[in-house]
């Protein structure tokens, strides 16, 4: 039961102080240093890290969409995978429900060393 169920009130505070927050400090205290990985060999492409990411940023799209890349790493990559793995990484915070939710561990959580 709660306090306003018993008749009783919560004490409302009105000792606070309204400031601006700084951007940048307010980015590296509320996004963890970390990052979100893949094991490509692991992915079976099921899509579910898509479905479940509540900030809708994590998309699987196809390979062709890599087109002139710089590096030759990357268009052989490109040219061999199934699929090309992006999450926007200023949208991800990192909560972590896609490796959560992953059935082949294919995704995973780790720490950035900056």
């Amino acid at each position: 039961m709660g306090l306003t169920d018993k008749g009783l009130h919560p004490t409302i505070f009105d000792d606070y102080r309204i400031e601006t927050v700084d951007a940048g400090w307010l980015q590296e205290r509320v996004k963890p240093k970390r990052h979100i990985g893949l094991t490509a060999e692991l992915c079976i492409l099921c899509r579910a890290c898509e479905d479940v990411c509540p900030w809708e940023c994590i998309w699987m799209l196809a390979p062709n969409i890599v087109a002139d890349a710089e590096s030759d790493e990357v268009m052989t990559l490109a040219n061999t995978a199934s699929a090309v793995f992006v999450i926007d990484d200023n949208e991800c915070t990192r909560c972590a429900i896609c490796v959560e939710r992953c059935p082949s561990d294919a995704l995973w959580l780790g720490r950035t060393s900056a």
